[in-house]
C-alpha cells in the first residue's frame, strides 16, 4: 500500500523549542453537517510532552473534534497548525504521515490478521517477510512490556490486550500527536498501570497526548489541562488547580 504524498512541511524535528510552537495548533476550527453546527470556533493548543483531556456529554462536539485530527472528516472553517505550519488532513494516511495517530476504544485493527501483521501493515518492507515480521514484532512488544503474542490473531485477543496493540502501532510509527479514546475502558489494573507507564514513555520523546475520557479520576491524574465541550464549543479549559469537580460539570451541562 503506498501512502499519499504529503504538502512540502518541515520535519517536525526541525521545529523551534517548546517555548516558541505548539506541537499541534487548531485556529477557529469549525463543523457543519447540512447547516447544523458540530464544532463551533475551536481553539486549541497542545505542546510536547502535555497530555490534554477532553470531556463533555454525548453529542459534545468530542468525536467530531477527533475525526478532524485523524483524517476522517475535513473542517468546513478553521485551520489546523502542526509545529508551526499550516497542514490540511486529507484521510487517515495523511495524519499518519504528520505524525497524529488515534488509538480507538473500538480498535481499528483488522481483526482477522495477526498482530504481528496488523503492527506492520501497509509497510511492505516487513509485511512481505512473514517470518522476519515476527520477530521483528516480538521484539518490538517485549521492549514495550507488552505481553502479545505476535502470531494471535487480533480476533482471538480480548479488550485489554486489542488496546495494547493500537498503542504499540501508534508508538511504532513514531506518531508525536497520540489521541486516545477512553484508554483504560476494560483493562485490568495491571493492564491499566502498564498503559500509563507507556504514557510516560511517550511525553518523555516529547510527545503530545490528547484524551478523551468520562472517567474524571483518570482525567484528574494523568491530564495537565481539561477542556470541557459542551454544544460543539469548547465551555471550559482549565489547568488542574483550577479545575473542580463542580466547575467541569458546570462547563459540561451548563448548570
Amino acid at each position: 500500500m503506498t501512502e499519499p504524498p504529503l504538502p512540502e512541511t518541515p520535519l517536525l524535528a526541525e521545529t523551534p523549542p517548546l517555548s516558541e510552537t505548539p506541537l499541534l495548533e487548531m485556529r477557529r476550527v469549525s463543523k457543519e453537517y447540512r447547516g447544523v453546527a458540530a464544532l463551533k470556533n475551536i481553539d486549541f493548543q497542545l505542546r510536547r510532552g502535555e497530555v490534554h483531556a477532553i470531556v463533555g456529554e454525548n453529542g459534545a462536539g468530542k468525536s467530531t473534534l477527533v475525526k478532524i485530527l485523524s483524517g476522517v472528516v475535513a473542517p468546513s472553517a478553521g485551520e489546523i497548525r502542526l509545529a508551526g505550519d499550516r497542514i490540511q488532513i486529507a484521510g487517515p494516511a495523511f495524519a499518519r504521515r504528520y505524525g497524529i495517530a488515534m488509538v480507538y476504544q473500538e480498535t481499528s485493527l483488522v481483526p482477522t490478521l495477526t498482530v504481528a501483521q496488523n503492527l506492520y501493515l501497509g509497510d511492505e518492507k516487513f509485511y512481505n517477510r512473514l517470518r522476519g515480521t515476527y520477530i521483528e514484532a516480538q521484539q518490538f512488544l517485549q521492549s514495550l512490556n507488552f505481553p502479545v503474542d505476535p502470531m494471535a490473531t487480533v480476533q482471538s485477543l480480548g479488550t485489554a490486550k486489542r488496546q495494547m496493540v493500537e498503542i504499540a502501532r501508534a508508538v511504532r510509527l513514531n506518531a508525536k500527536v497520540i489521541i486516545f479514546d477512553e484508554p483504560t475502558v476494560g483493562v485490568d489494573v495491571g493492564t491499566k498501570a502498564e498503559i500509563y507507564r507507556l504514557l510516560g514513555s511517550l511525553l518523555q520523546r516529547g510527545a503530545g497526548i490528547i484524551m478523551i475520557s468520562s472517567y474524571l479520576p483518570e482525567v484528574y491524574e494523568l491530564a495537565d489541562t481539561l477542556h470541557v465541550f459542551r454544544g460543539g464549543r469548547l465551555t471550559g479549559s482549565n489547568g488542574f488547580h483550577e479545575a473542580s469537580h463542580e466547575k467541569v460539570l458546570a462547563d459540561a451541562i451548563g448548570a
